[in-house]
């Protein structure tokens, strides 16, 4: 038997051997609950790494994120053409409906779509950048005849803007 001293007391309580035994083999069993095997793959990842599945007992799936992402790809691909098939039937059948509901969450969320995209721009300003030039430089006539339009539209916006600058 082990002795053991509870707080605030000075006394010893002996909790018996299998009591501590008992509870050596769980904190075992929850330490191997952080990891699991892929049945696909065959490794042994972070359990972080598994989607959830209420049907199997520890709660996640047998097959890890990572292949399941290839299985997906595979599969995408082996059935490329049906699934194109049913995504513009869904299009076509849906298209008003989903429209309607996309308007309607940017108006609700206009503000957190606003912070993701000037985050995103952040982070990617040198692409965006390269992927302009690039597009300026294959399409320069276009670009000069849009520009043309647009000054011819917004006179009034121009002189009111050069009036603000030049004082």
């Amino acid at each position: 038997m082990k002795e053991v001293y509870p707080k605030n007391t000075e006394t010893p309580v002996s909790i018996p051997e299998w009591v501590t035994n008992y509870h050596k083999d769980f904190m075992l069993k929850e330490r191997t609950k952080c990891f699991k095997t892929c049945s696909k793959c065959g490794g042994t990842k972070l359990i972080s790494k598994f989607s959830l599945d209420r049907r199997n007992p520890d709660g996640r799936t047998n097959i890890c994120k990572a292949c399941r992402v290839l299985e997906a790809e595979k599969y995408y691909y082996k059935n490329k053409d049906r699934i194109l098939k049913q995504s513009k039937k869904y299009r076509d059948t849906n298209g008003k409906d989903r429209s309607e509901y996309f308007k309607h969450y940017r108006e609700e969320n206009k503000e957190r779509l606003k912070k993701i995209a000037s985050k995103w721009y952040l982070e990617n300003k040198e692409a965006i950048k390269k992927r302009n030039l690039k597009y300026y430089q294959a399409n320069k006539e276009a670009c000069k005849q849009n520009r043309k339009l647009w000054i011819e539209k917004n006179k009034e916006r121009i002189k009111k803007y050069n009036r603000q600058y030049n004082r």
